[in-house]
């Protein structure tokens, strides 16, 4: 489920989703989570880049991105890309 395998296509994996998701924080300075969700429905709406997508797996995502220290909260509870 966090990296593409045999069943698993890319398109389906946390692992990419989290790539999307840093792609998204590229240029911000902090966001909230509902502005960030809301950002990755629109950009996958217009460009088709994630299959089989629901919040739980975006929610994962994020705990996979926290914990391997390439996002982080801020004070005010916007998260921020580290890297």
């Amino acid at each position: 489920m966090i990296l593409p395998q045999k069943h698993i296509k890319l398109s389906e994996s946390i692992f990419a989703l989290g790539a999307i998701i840093l792609s998204l924080l590229e240029y911000q300075n902090s966001i909230g989570i509902d502005e960030l969700w809301e950002k990755l429905r629109s950009k996958n709406h217009n460009e088709k880049i994630i299959d089989n997508y629901s919040f739980d797996k975006f929610i994962i995502s994020l705990d996979y991105l926290f914990t391997i220290g390439t996002i982080d909260v801020n004070e005010n509870g916007g998260l921020i890309k580290c890297i």
